[in-house]
């Protein structure tokens, strides 16, 4: 028996492992696996033993926002288990070791595999109100993919057209800025000089100096812990390609960055000129929900995207959560208030909202 974090819906029991020959045919050498689909998006997979039925080595996965249905296919005469939520997912054993791959395909609801003399190895699924046959080759490749380290953890991005640069946004729960960090090693080595006798003087200064020269990075040991309800966010222009940063500015202590959006002004002489609209909650605590405020930072960007230059700052009294431009003005979701904003000279100015919404948006798209 194993206890489960929320309700299962679907299970699939498979044996996946090595292969030998036997009389010229391939037979699977692996353990059986039982895959648990639960409610809440999570995929379970643990080792089940083929006597005494026991369970262990329990692995985890997040796979998306719906409950998550198993299917069992055949991929490369290997058993196989097709994971369905929000998005599908493929697990599989190739070249000795486990491989779980989103596929980059739509939603999917339905499957099931087949073979024919023209697809060995395919599956039928369902679609909306579609049927679809797909054939799944090149196991184990990847997208050729670089990575680029950042200071905090990147939450949206938006793509500058003409450049190709992106502006993203970095967001950080229990964290502190930069100089929040140096505000508090100051802090200490002052504190060391204060509690140090006379016969301790020198020893504490040297300390002290000790503390406000060394550099140790975080990537090695671990950022320091700054506790509930601290944030630090800074808005990034990246090169993509060579992965360079080309302008960054650093938010205040407390401010979280939630939502970013390129925008085009009607109402500015130069038509092309276009505005970097970055939405932030100050002092947000998770739970129980409590907001201070919400900002919307307006900033001007370079012809060539290689700068931000502030305009204004708007204060509002929720969390800006989506910001999509929207016929030469700006669309953005404040809690649960759609409003319509323009540019104005000393912040931006509000047009008209809808106070219907029964959720907060998270994201607001243009349809032409």
């Amino acid at each position: 028996m194993q206890a489960l974090p929320a309700l299962p819906e679907s299970l699939c029991i498979i044996e996946m492992g090595g292969q030998e020959s036997v009389d010229g045919e391939p037979r699977t050498l692996g353990s059986l696996y039982l895959n648990i689909g639960l409610q809440n998006g999570v995929l379970l997979r643990t080792v089940l033993d083929g006597v005494t039925g026991d369970m262990s080595d329990t692995r985890t996965r997040y796979l998306g926002s719906r409950p998550v249905k198993l299917f069992r296919i055949i991929m490369q005469g290997n058993e196989s288990v097709l994971a369905m939520s929000s998005r599908s997912w493929l697990s599989y054993y190739y070249q000795n070791r486990f491989h779980l791959t989103p596929l980059s395909y739509e939603s999917l609801e339905y499957a099931a595999g087949f073979s024919s003399e023209q697809c060995p190895e395919g599956i039928v699924a369902i679609s909306t109100n579609t049927l679809r046959i797909l054939a799944l080759e090149k196991l184990g490749a990847v997208f050729n993919q670089v990575s680029h380290p950042l200071e905090y953890t990147p939450r949206k991005f938006v793509i500058h057209p003409e450049s190709g640069h992106l502006l993203l946004i970095e967001t950080d729960h229990n964290a502190y800025t930069e100089d929040t960090k140096r505000q508090r090693k100051m802090q200490m080595a002052e504190e060391l000089r204060e509690a140090a006798g006379e016969e301790e003087a020198e020893v504490a200064e040297r300390m002290a100096e000790a503390l406000l020269s060394e550099d140790l990075p975080d990537a090695v040991f671990g950022a320091a812990k700054a506790g509930p309800g601290m944030w630090a966010s800074l808005v990034r222009v990246i090169e993509p390609i060579q992965g360079k940063t080309l302008h960054t500015i650093h938010l205040e202590q407390n401010e979280a960055a939630f939502s970013i959006g390129l925008v085009k002004f009607a109402n500015q002489p130069d038509m092309d000129q276009q505005f970097l609209l970055v939405g932030t909650a100050r002092d947000y605590q998770l739970s129980p929900r409590h907001v201070e405020c919400g900002y919307i930072y307006c900033y001007r960007v370079a012809a060539d995207c290689t700068s931000l230059e502030l305009v204004h700052r708007t204060e509002v009294e929720d969390i800006p959560t989506s910001i999509c431009a929207h016929s030469g003005r700006v669309l953005i979701g404040v809690g649960r208030l759609l409003r319509i904003y323009d540019l104005g000279k000393k912040k931006l100015l509000r047009k008209c909202e809808n106070k219907m919404l029964s959720v907060k948006e998270k994201e607001l798209h243009k349809f032409q």
